[in-house]
């Protein structure tokens, strides 16, 4: 053996040299996986159509988080709120020119899009 090697003592955060990670070579060759980013619009559309439970006078049912912020603003809208009121009145001038697509509004292709997409369709052809 040579006079480093007997210098070197073997121990905590000291591993052999034999079995030190070689010079170039990642000890994690195939590194962290990236998490997958999510837009903001992906957000939205999540937190939009979360269901939460609702009462209203006296019944509990379960609703999209879209439908509690409309019926919000409808509530404060009467009771005398200007601005919740333009909101929401706004909100009634866009929705049929979407549903007509003169308005096009953009989505993150997303499972909860779809989801969305899917009960709107259901619901507009029941009304017909």
């Amino acid at each position: 053996m040579s006079r480093s090697t007997k210098d070197y003592e073997i121990g905590r955060g000291r591993p052999p040299k034999a079995t030190q990670w070689k010079k170039g070579k990642s000890p994690n060759p195939g590194g962290r996986s990236s998490r997958r980013s999510i837009d903001d619009a992906e957000t939205i559309d999540k937190l939009l159509l979360t269901p939460g439970k609702v009462t209203v006078n006296g019944v509990s049912k379960r609703v999209a988080a879209l439908e509690v912020i409309l019926e919000q603003l409808w509530n404060k809208g009467i009771a005398g709120d200007r601005r919740a009121r333009a909101v929401f009145f706004r909100w009634l001038e866009l929705a049929p020119k979407v549903a007509e697509g003169t308005v096009q509004l953009t989505f993150a292709d997303s499972e909860y899009t779809r989801a969305f997409t899917t009960q709107s369709c259901a619901e507009s052809s029941g009304d017909e």
